[in-house]
């Protein structure tokens, strides 16, 4: 079998899609399936370009030529989307023909251009739904509800859906979100398959055994951990707003690791309001994300109001592997909302609701031993169902299932 996948960041970047993708690819290497990395030659925040090709423990990645501005504004945006496009294309034209062309949605409408070429060489295609365009732009507010740009990008992404051999999701809300897009007699073509991270390499480290607590001097506090890109798809105020009701209790932190579009609102909220208690770090090495959740005592996750089923944040599952209880805020119908509360292993808050998100936190600093207990829970949910080998055998089904193949590759969960 051999396999393109293709997005516009691979590693070495630090974007999630960029991570989970050469998880993905490393594990399909391993089970003896050949794998085409195609990606561009930026980075996800800007920076030093890369290399146009490289081998990375046996994927080929192939770069195509990209402006590199990275995310800072839209109009830097803009030029990587297009650039990639012409170079993404020539690279499609140009590489040996594979079974399989699997497209993010890494820039929005990629997927049309892996369409039409992947299957005009005689490729399969498979769409993997990252992010629901143009409905993400709509509900941020980036886009009007019903004007001709809108409806255009609806139809070319309805379009692509809807003639892709296989579709996957990342939950059961965007399952209803897409299968409500594209009609109820493509959905036998639409594959849950979950994020993930590697069981493996994170697991639940004692409080205050790691060097980066200590560095930061966070031993003597409990932590409120958010991790990741500070972007447009969270909710923050409700966050901050709750840190400011807890300013007057020196034992609780606040650390936001990571970078991002909104990075210079927190700061800003942070200096208005002289709070001591809330910190930025930028991001760290992957080698020590590790370390750097295990300094956490309880994980922000958020997504903004109109999200639900349109996202999916992915550092969801490196804290359940690190055994680490979650605080969602944001909107309680979607699927990571709903992944907390009925498996016990943290709590959903709406937004808006910092009384309730300040009340949780202090409760759960009095409280280590209920923390301990979500944390088991949460470890074990990771165990059952989001492991990194469970999502590579699920892969694996889908692209046997495009080829209209039984999988051979699929291995056993190995336990833990």
């Amino acid at each position: 079998m051999r396999i393109i996948i293709l997005n516009q960041f691979f590693y070495p970047d630090h974007s999630a899609t960029s991570q989970l993708m050469t998880d993905l690819a490393e594990s399909l290497v391993e089970r003896g399936v050949e794998v085409t990395a195609l990606s561009g030659r930026g980075r996800y925040n800007g920076g030093t370009r890369l290399a146009p090709r490289e081998a990375h423990r046996g994927v080929k990645i192939e770069r195509a030529w990209a402006t590199g501005f990275g995310k800072r504004s839209v109009a830097g945006r803009l030029s990587d989307y297009l650039s990639f496009y012409l170079g993404a294309a020539w690279k499609l034209l140009t590489l040996p023909q594979h079974d399989i062309l699997m497209a993010l949605t890494t820039p929005p409408l990629i997927g049309l251009l892996a369409l039409l070429i992947g299957h005009a060489r005689g490729m399969k295609v498979v769409t993997l739904v990252q992010d629901v365009y143009p409905d993400v732009a709509v509900a941020l507010g980036a886009l009007q509800p019903g004007n001709p740009l809108t409806r255009l990008l609806d139809s070319l992404g309805r379009f692509v859906l809807r003639r892709s051999d296989r579709i996957i999701v990342l939950g059961e809300r965007m399952r209803e979100r897409i299968g409500a897009k594209i009609g109820s007699n493509c959905c036998a073509r639409i594959d849950v398959i979950h994020n993930w991270a590697d069981g493996a390499k994170i697991k639940p480290l004692g409080d205050g055994v790691t060097s980066f607590a200590g560095e930061h001097n966070l031993r003597d506090s409990f932590v409120v951990l958010f991790s990741g890109n500070l972007g447009r798809v969270n909710e923050f105020s409700t966050v901050l707003e709750a840190a400011r009701l807890l300013a007057d209790d020196p034992g609780i932190q606040f650390i936001f690791i990571g970078d991002g579009t909104r990075a210079s609102e927190i700061e800003t909220f942070i200096d208005n309001h002289n709070l001591a208690n809330v910190r930025m770090l930028p991001y760290q090495p992957r080698e020590l994300l590790p370390y750097s959740l295990a300094a956490g005592h309880a994980h922000l996750v958020t997504l903004a109001d109109g999200l639900a089923g349109l996202s999916v944040p992915s550092k969801t599952y490196g804290i359940l592997a690190a055994g680490r209880p979650v605080l969602f805020v944001g909107d309680p119908r979607s699927d990571i909302a709903r992944l907390v509360v009925e498996n016990n292993c943290g709590a959903s808050v709406a937004s808006g609701d910092s009384m309730r998100l300040a009340q949780i936190i202090r409760e759960w600093a009095l409280h280590r031993d209920r923390l301990a207990e979500l944390g088991i829970a949460a470890r074990r949910l990771f165990e059952t169902r989001f492991d990194r080998p469970h999502a590579v055998n699920s892969y694996l089904k889908t692209f046997a299932q495009c080829l209209d193949a039984a999988p051979s590759h699929t291995a056993s969960i190995p336990a833990d």
